[in-house]
């Protein structure tokens, strides 16, 4: 993963720190040893790259971050933390679906810097990937896991193949969270289920950047 982060990111020096530096610094310093979330992310990087979205991966992470460090809270870390998402959802959908193309969700609209959804035009499929932001409370889940498939509903055109893909919010805390508890876990499945079903979406859940391994995946 950090090998993938500076070759994206070269002009981000790699930096030891905490909270309050830039994530992507800190990010090129962490090996994926024992470290499920960065050895997925990893994978899902080598995969874009083999499917031959190497380039429009680069542009979108560039747009998100800009090349150089970030200062907490301007919203870049944030946004990168997004398109590594899309990384994965692209991963997933080339591994199990097809390989995808990267569209942006408007016919005026930029793959680099606006919003995308993952086509597979052999199987007539769209797939949505974002991050799910939840707290420990069911109401919180179920609100935002409503949100989300509204969202992916809009955007996702009438087609066979609408794919809701929710990776959960990546927190150094994330052996706490959905995805590992399952008093946290059940709560997100039983939502998806049931606003995914609402919105004839189907859906893959999984726990921060683990494309490769889902907590759930109805499709």
């Amino acid at each position: 993963m950090g090998e993938w982060l500076h070759h994206y990111l070269p002009a981000v020096p790699p930096e030891f720190g905490n909270a309050g530096t830039c994530w992507i610094a800190r990010m090129k310093t962490r090996r994926a040893e024992h470290n499920p979330p960065f050895y997925w992310l990893g994978r899902a990087l080598d995969v874009v790259a083999e499917a031959g979205a190497h380039d429009a991966m680069g542009a979108r992470l560039e747009a998100a971050h800009g090349d150089a460090l970030c200062s907490p809270g301007d919203g870049r870390d944030d946004r990168v933390q997004g398109v590594l998402s899309e990384a994965c959802g692209f991963a997933w959908t080339h591994t199990y679906i097809g390989t995808p193309r990267i569209e942006a969700t408007t016919p005026d609209g930029s793959v680099e810097g606006g919003p995308i959804w993952l086509h597979v035009p052999d199987h007539e499929t769209y797939v949505f990937a974002t991050r799910l932001r939840t707290g420990p409370r069911g109401g919180d889940v179920f609100a935002d896991v409503a949100t989300l498939a509204a969202q992916a509903d809009d955007v996702l055109p009438d087609a066979p193949g609408r794919v809701l893909y929710l990776d959960m919010l990546y927190s150094r805390e994330y052996p706490q969270g959905a995805g590992y508890d399952l008093g946290l876990t059940e709560p997100v499945e039983a939502a998806l289920h049931h606003y995914g079903g609402e919105a004839h979406l189907g859906h893959v859940f999984t726990r921060p950047f683990q494309w490769g391994n889902p907590v759930a995946a109805h499709y």
